[in-house]
């Protein structure tokens, strides 16, 4: 049955003794046809255990629809799991974390101002019960109790870092218990006393704690752990052995030295790991969150402000994005392989195939020629609302008002309350650009000025303005996770006067079949009007490739449909990867949107590697 128990000295399954060594693999991050290599290579490495989150935002997109296919298929990568003989941590958590949109709440419980999230509050709940009643039957044949990998399940993921309401924590084990769930349950905190206290519930279920791979980190870690509970194993819930990357900022590796030499005093302090993370992945289409504070790269003078996370989910650990081997692959397997009393292996790296191509972009599509076929709903109102207010989750969203005609003095305008990146048109005209927190990041040339910001000046005729806002990625890490509404939250300002009047179109880019493409020769593109571009092109059908973003400014991109995810000048990231799965020998399409075009869109490179570590810029 291989039911896990514990006690100070270790775990057990069915009584004998079972040394955890495990890191985390994200089938959502992985095309499933990849997992089982990832898959081989932890079981070569010497893992016996894998960790996983579940993504509630992905499996439940809408209040009520579900997905389990495909990268989703959660009961597939179990079974393929156990077949493998490899154990499984499950992470079904409402919330994740994991550097993923809204910590992986759906952006849905947003609509509703009652709902107080990760709280004992009764609209959440009832929407917690209604997804696990559907989630808890797809992974109980795989519980370790009926036969499968899984051996235990998360109950809260950090929580001890947001809050402490505990009555939370016991209605989420109740509705696991409720649902057949009968294996241990467990949490993991950062390192702190506070965080333990707040973060566990129930006194039999065990608690881990998270840290960064860095040696003397370990021996802090046991000794906090021990001391609110010396009847628990030493179980490092999170060994953090990469860091995750966010635009505008440059990307440093950490030392793989630092990581093994860390695992070996973990390792000797009788401790359970389990490796985050131990493959990378990809925030595959809108899926990439976002963190609130000072930057994490050295960037010297680095203010507290919304920082977005890159598509890449590299993480700089064991396995690359692609699931390539990486020198910290092989120093930790050797500390493991000392430890376990196996023989040194030699370092033997196999190939990772990749295909370079160029495509010719033949097709264009200006965004606001095309507003009918992307529009999913079209409302008028007095004053704007946020996108959860129509029940959009993720994309872009475009408010359109007017400004009476008179002739005056030239005065600001500006988005009031608005998240994230604003673009403001006049007439059709490109006006200027603001990114939450920072203000106007560009600037049309010849724009006047009023108090320092970009101003119009009205000229006896009356104006349009349009005003695009798209949606950079949820804040997935703090309390400010609580008011992350995106688009305008209040009227656009001419001066200090609110301009009312709105007429608002969700635009979520999940459909593209409708754009009217035209020659892109015979299009009427205009530098700095957001535009679709489109190639068609044949490659080697299973061979990975990595899209090059160069030339493009801001945006995304789709290959036979299926949205990589954004690109950003700013980088340090300047490719996407393109699992090969998704490619056809012949007439593969291909579809960049950039959201501020400059100059001629001819082509796209595709590299045979990647480059994340690229020059960074401050974000605009």
């Amino acid at each position: 049955m291989n039911r896990l128990t514990f006690d100070r000295n270790g775990f057990y399954l069915d009584g004998r003794p079972f040394r955890i060594i495990s890191g985390d693999i994200h089938y959502f991050r992985i095309h499933e046809k990849d997992w089982e290599k990832r898959l081989d290579l932890a079981l070569d490495f010497g893992l016996n255990t894998v960790q996983t989150y579940v993504p509630w935002n992905a499996h439940e997109p809408k209040p009520g629809e579900y997905r389990f296919e495909g990268m989703l298929d959660l009961g597939a990568f179990l079974k393929l799991c156990g077949e493998k003989g490899l154990k499984v941590l499950l992470r079904p958590a409402p919330y994740i974390c994991s550097e993923w949109d809204f910590g992986g709440l759906p952006a849905w419980l947003l609509k509703d101002p009652e709902v107080a999230i990760r709280s004992s509050e009764p609209h959440y709940l009832a929407a917690v019960k209604r997804y696990y009643d559907r989630l808890i039957p797809v992974f109980l044949p795989y519980l370790a109790t009926n036969g499968g990998p899984v051996i235990a399940v998360a109950l809260e993921n950090e929580y001890g870092s947001y809050g402490n309401d505990h009555a939370y924590l016991r209605a989420l084990a109740d509705m696991f218990r409720e649902g057949g769930v009968d294996v241990p349950l467990y949490t993991t905190d950062g390192n702190t006393f506070s965080m333990f206290v707040f973060g566990r519930e129930e006194k039999e279920n065990f608690f881990g704690v998270n840290f960064r791979a860095k040696p003397g980190f370990p021996t802090s870690a046991e000794a906090n752990l021990h001391r609110l509970d010396p009847d628990k194993p030493f179980f490092v819930g999170e060994f953090w052995a990469g860091r995750s990357m966010h635009w505008g900022e440059p990307f440093f590796r950490r030392d793989p030295k630092e990581t093994s030499e860390s695992l070996r005093e973990a390792l000797e302090l009788n401790g359970n790991v389990s490796f985050y993370m131990f493959s990378g992945g990809t925030n595959f289409g809108f899926m990439g969150g976002a963190n609130v504070g000072a930057s994490y790269s050295p960037r010297p003078g680095t203010p507290l402000r919304y920082i977005p996370h890159t598509t890449s989910y590299s993480e700089d650990t064991m396995l690359g994005e692609a699931g390539e081997v990486t020198d910290k692959y092989f120093l930790c397997r050797d500390v493991l392989d000392e430890y376990l009393g196996r023989e040194k292996r030699p370092h033997v790296r196999e190939e990772h195939k990749a295909q370079a191509l160029q495509i010719r972009l033949t097709e264009a599509a200006p965004l606001f020629e095309n507003l009918d076929a992307l529009t999913e709903t079209k409302t008028c109102s007095a004053v704007p609302r946020p996108m959860e207010a129509y029940g959009q989750n993720y994309g872009l969203i475009l408010y359109s008002t007017k400004l009476d005609a008179f002739t005056s003095d030239p005065a600001a305008l500006q988005p009031y309350k608005y998240k994230d990146r604003t673009n403001i048109y006049v007439d059709g005209k490109w006006h200027s650009t603001y990114l939450r927190d920072r203000g106007a990041t560009r600037i049309a040339a010849g724009t006047p000025l009023a108090d320092g910001l970009p101003a119009l000046l009205p000229d006896g005729t009356e104006k349009k303005i349009d005003v695009l806002v798209e949606n950079l990625g949820r804040i997935n890490f703090s309390a400010a996770m609580t008011d992350e509404r995106k688009g305008l939250e209040d009227c656009i300002l001419f001066g200090k006067a609110k301009l009312h009047g709105y007429e608002t179109r969700t635009l979520p880019l999940e459909d593209l079949s409708r754009l009217d493409w035209q020659e892109a020769q015979e299009a009427a593109i205009e530098d700095h009007l957001p535009c679709f571009f489109r190639g068609r092109f044949d490659a080697e059908a299973g061979i990975d490739t990595y899209v090059s973003s160069a030339g493009f400014d801001h945006g995304y991109i789709w290959v036979n449909g299926f949205n990589l995810g954004r690109y950003d000048s700013a980088g340090p990231q300047m490719t996407l990867y393109l699992p090969g799965h998704f490619l056809k020998e012949k007439d593969n399409e291909l579809i960049v949107l950039d959201l501020d075009p400059v100059g001629e869109k001819m082509t796209v490179d595709c590299l045979d590697h990647e480059i994340l570590e690229g020059e960074a810029e401050e974000l605009r």
